[in-house]
């Protein structure tokens, strides 16, 4: 005995009885799905080779096979093949390889001992006073970690490692051509290789003077401390004792539950009350929904994080490293944007003031400075490494 949905597919013995293939699907869209190929539905029944098929390879008997029907030892099918990566040296000898990155190298070289020609002396970029009310540009720099530093009273803080390398200004905007309301200056840091950059971005900053820079940031500046493109900019940009601004890219952690995100307590862990890391009620019965802004879960990280009013505390000239009391966002190699703290408390007011509060205006340049900078510069309340030990 047959099933009454298996009759329908079913002819008299006495006709050639055939039992077709059983169709699972609604008989009401059957016929739509008939109408090609002979009758038969599409791809309802997929035909799966077996094994032995598989190791001869009758799969690819038609496709991939020469016209003796014979495979090839090294094929390999389209789906097992990596993805294609675009590579800038893939059609290169070796020879060509290393005089191209020879030719880069000593391109870089040239522009960056144009560029330590103190550019500001030009006419055409002279250096403006300081008036209340000046905002000067910043530097980028490359976090490396962080170190603690004692105080002379016996305490000690956790400071963060910030390394200025390579930075640069590559443009300029003045207040008319920016937004009519304060002028703005781009500042590269750390050199990177050209041969990962595009055209536009070449041109971009060989207009400036200077190698291909892995990053770039923006500053607002008022228009007496403009800068000319090509200027560089060290750790002597700040000094020890004055407060700056942080800015760099969190830890990406990717879609995180409500107890990492925002530190939910969570439920009680026991076996018959299954609520221990939910985030509970999310609306209310005079709502009626979930009101916008409610913490839940969702990426974690990953975002431009500012931190205000960091204080430097030492600053190193010779690897250009600034030594920052407290701790910043991101990774250790990611890059920071550092500029003059934009708290009320820490902006000049007047002439004594920005002598203490922000370091040489615009930028400090050697030339006008003839005294040899020792190699550590301390604030007054930290314990150098070359003092005597502390005695109770």
């Amino acid at each position: 005995m047959f099933y009454p949905r298996l009759q329908s597919f079913i002819r008299c013995s006495e006709q050639n009885c055939v039992l077709k293939k059983y169709y699972h699907g609604n008989k009401k869209y059957m016929a739509l799905r008939t109408k090609r190929g002979a009758g038969q539905p599409k791809n309802v029944f997929a035909s799966v080779p077996t094994l032995h098929a598989v190791k001869r390879g009758e799969q690819y008997a038609v496709r991939y096979t020469d016209k003796y029907g014979v495979r090839s030892d090294k094929f390999v099918p389209k789906g097992k093949l990596p993805a294609p990566r675009w590579h800038w040296d893939y059609d290169l000898t070796d020879e060509n390889k290393n005089f191209l990155q020879e030719i880069s190298n000593d391109g870089n070289i040239e522009m960056l001992q144009q560029a330590r020609q103190s550019p500001l002396k030009v006419s055409d970029w002279p250096v403006l006073p300081w008036q209340p009310g000046s905002k000067r540009c910043g530097a980028v720099g490359i976090k490396l970690g962080v170190h603690p530093i004692w105080f002379k009273d016996g305490t000690y803080a956790n400071c963060t490692l910030i390394q200025i390398q390579d930075c640069h200004v590559i443009k300029y905007f003045s207040k008319e051509e920016y937004n009519t309301k304060t002028a703005a200056v781009i500042i590269g840091g750390k050199n990177a290789s050209p041969f990962y950059k595009n055209e536009k971005y070449h041109e971009f900053c060989r207009e400036a003077g200077v190698p291909v820079k892995a990053k770039c940031f923006r500053f607002l500046i008022s228009e007496n401390a403009a800068l000319k493109p090509g200027t560089e900019i060290t750790a002597m940009h700040f000094k020890p004792g004055q407060f700056v601004d942080c800015t760099a890219q969190s830890i990406g952690y990717g879609f995180q539950g409500v107890i990492q995100r925002w530190h939910f307590a969570g439920g009680h862990a026991r076996k018959d009350k299954k609520w221990m890391r939910r985030p509970g009620s999310i609306g209310g019965s005079q709502i009626g929904w979930v009101m916008k802004g409610k913490k839940m879960a969702g990426q974690l990280g990953g975002t431009n994080e500012i931190t205000r009013g960091l204080k430097v505390l030492r600053i190193n000239t010779r690897y250009n490293v600034l030594y920052v009391k407290g701790r910043i966002a991101g990774h250790i190699n990611q890059f920071v944007k550092i500029a003059d703290s934009s708290l009320y408390k820490y902006q000049p007011q007047s002439e004594e003031e920005k002598d203490k509060l922000i370091g040489p205006f615009p930028r400090y340049i050697p030339e006008f400075s003839d005294e040899e900078l020792p190699e550590e510069l301390y604030d007054d309340n930290v314990l150098s490494l070359n003092s005597l030990p502390i005695v109770s």
